[in-house]
């Protein structure tokens, strides 16, 4: 959508528009790369598409860029500026990757914690109500400290992976709009200054906005950088905690190893065992 020209630009916020996505297969394989299982999986409640802000942004942003850049060379003092000019927007980003990879991890948390629900009610509304004996046992403990637990640290490290997307969202979207903002406050005084500077109190008045300009620009980088860092130690703590649970799932925490086995004893599928191993609750004792 253009923006007429008698009016000021506007930028539209990364949104929510949807598109139907059709199912999709999940293939399960073994450690040698064999698929073992098919799973069909249901179709996304939503695709998100990029809604065009930062493209706008940019496209409203380089006038003013070239309007602002003109004015300090004609101040004396283009050389610092420009160069803060060119770090304060090469560090311009597009604020729906991260509202995407927020809304991913959201959606994967809530699927941990519905499955993580769904065994857990399977195993003692089905199994522990009617079977009982070392097999029933064996399942409740694994089901109870394994699984389980397993489903809620990957939850909460989803949850807190949102988190970050959102925070990280949030900064660049405010960064995006200070940087607009600044060049947008600026470039028509510096355009109006610039066509008086022949004027030696005119051009006073224009070196002094365009320190004032240059001042702002790095105080921007500055913001830019301290974000940066503050950021990449919280993926930083993320990384450690996947790390654990790759430990958790994989042999020696390596997937090229394959994924922890159960190691069940092969007495429970002992057909000469498997009634003293499975035994039905009703049973006489």
């Amino acid at each position: 959508m253009s923006t007429p020209p008698n009016q000021p630009p506007k930028l539209l916020v990364p949104g929510r528009p949807t598109v139907p996505q059709g199912a999709q297969q999940l293939y399960v394989t073994n450690a040698g790369g064999t698929v073992t299982k098919t799973i069909p999986v249901p179709p996304a409640a939503a695709t998100r598409t990029d809604p065009g802000f930062f493209k706008r942004l940019v496209g409203q942003l380089n006038p003013l860029r070239q309007t602002t850049r003109a004015a300090t060379v004609m101040s004396g003092l283009g050389v610092a500026t420009l160069a803060l000019d060119v770090a304060a927007t090469v560090n311009l980003g597009n604020p729906f990757l991260f509202y995407d990879r927020r809304e991913t991890w959201k959606e994967m948390s809530g699927s941990l914690e519905g499955n993580r629900s769904n065994l857990w009610r399977d195993y003692f509304d089905n199994i522990a109500p009617n079977w009982k004996g070392h097999a029933a046992e064996m399942l409740q403990q694994y089901v109870r400290f394994n699984v389980n637990g397993l489903f809620s640290q990957l939850g909460k490290v989803s949850d807190e992976m949102s988190g970050a997307m959102h925070s990280q969202y949030k900064e660049v979207l405010e960064y995006d709009l200070s940087v607009f903002g600044l060049y947008a406050g600026s470039a028509p005084i510096l355009r109006t200054l610039a066509g008086m500077s022949a004027n030696p109190v005119a051009r006073a008045v224009l070196m002094t906005q365009v320190g004032v300009f240059t001042t702002a620009l790095g105080n921007l980088v500055k913001q830019f950088a301290d974000i940066y860092n503050s950021y990449e130690g919280d993926l930083n703590k993320l990384e450690l905690k996947l790390n654990d649970l790759r430990g958790a799932f994989y042999s020696s925490g390596d997937p090229a190893q394959g994924a922890r086995q159960l190691n069940l004893s092969p007495t429970i599928a002992d057909a000469k065992t498997v009634k003293n191993m499975w035994i039905p609750a009703g049973a006489a004792e």
